[in-house]
């Protein structure tokens, strides 16, 4: 799979993980993580061009995982997608303002606006 974008899925929720691998393998190259800690771990050793990720996961936070990638200074350029059923608008705030997401996808999403923002994101034709 040379060549093509690479795209790290982290989401504690086993369905939604291989939903999302599914819905993205073909197009990017995807690897998954069950958590935040592992998706983190994940991210320095795969070096994706960007992650999709949710917020309420074991061991961290899906804000956390968005402040520590963009305080890495090998890591800071990736972009973030948060894929979260939280659609308050405090959270979309804070994701995008605070931890600096580069977007935010309402659960349950779209799967054609889901590849739209990926292939956006990534700079790639949908």
């Amino acid at each position: 799979m040379a060549g093509l974008k690479r795209v790290l899925v982290v989401d504690d929720d086993d369905e939604m993980r291989r939903l999302l691998t599914t819905i993205l393998s073909g197009a990017y190259e995807v690897s998954a993580a069950p958590d935040g800690a592992a998706g983190l771990e994940l991210a320095r050793r795969v070096r994706p061009d960007l992650v999709v990720l949710d917020l309420l996961m074991p061991r961290m936070h899906g804000f956390e995982v968005c402040r520590r990638l963009r305080e890495d200074p090998e890591l800071k350029g990736v972009k973030v997608l948060i894929s979260s059923s939280k659609s308050y608008p405090h959270d979309v705030r804070t994701a995008l303002e605070e931890t600096g997401a580069d977007g935010y996808l309402v659960k349950p999403f779209d799967v054609d606006e889901l590849r739209g923002r990926v292939a956006d994101l990534l700079g790639v034709p949908r």
